[in-house]
């Protein structure tokens, strides 16, 4: 089935009794801040799954599509822990609000960067599908290690997570898919499965 266009949706939304919602858009994207959790988009952020479109023109602003290649070297890097819940601040190793933490092994001899994260919710009862593109700032030293933090984005180097995700509104468990690639090179997987629950914040 074609899905609804975010415009489309807005506007029955708009129309059925509740213009109230047409108020404040923090974001800037023509979704008003109180219809953003009908949406599943974030209030706070323009373009919810990275995908390059604003939220409004977006047809599935929280489905981005895979831009993952197979072309390039073979990955001199690995995926260690993949966290979706029990989430550890590396540099503090304090706790960190749960949902997702990527831990980076780089065993070539040069440092690595220019990341792009790709990752996905599926919801085990409805089997509704989230998918996600970050480009973290993150740097993977040689013969070292690094972390990707995607949560609550208040802490130094920590990425926001849509708050209004399935995530966190769903208390169904998830699959969870991780993809994630340097620029020259092929990219590396994992999956996770989080067990049924809503989110927490600091464990």
């Amino acid at each position: 089935m074609k899905p609804i266009h975010t415009a489309t949706l807005l506007a029955l939304v708009l129309s059925a009794g509740m213009a109230h919602a047409a108020g404040p858009d923090a974001d800037g994207d023509g979704v008003p801040d109180a219809a953003e959790p009908l949406l599943h988009t974030d209030p706070m952020n323009a373009d919810t799954d990275g995908d390059g479109q604003n939220d409004l023109a977006d047809a599935a602003p929280v489905v981005a599509p895979d831009p993952m290649t197979q072309a390039g070297m073979p990955a001199p890097y690995r995926l260690g822990e993949v966290l979706v819940e029990n989430n550890v601040d590396p540099a503090t190793h304090t706790d960190a609000p749960d949902h997702l933490e990527i831990q980076i092994f780089n065993d070539g001899p040069a440092d690595l960067a220019g990341f792009t994260l790709y990752y996905t919710f599926t919801d085990a009862d409805s089997g509704e599908t989230e998918a996600y593109i970050l480009r973290p700032a993150v740097v993977v030293p040689a013969n070292g290690e690094a972390r990707i933090n995607v949560d609550d984005g208040t802490l130094p180097e920590h990425l926001r997570a849509n708050p209004n995700s399935i995530y966190v509104t769903s208390l169904a468990a998830k699959h969870v898919t991780v993809a994630v690639q340097a620029d020259g090179f092929q990219p590396v997987t994992a999956t996770v499965e989080k067990d049924a629950g809503g989110a927490e914040t600091a464990d």
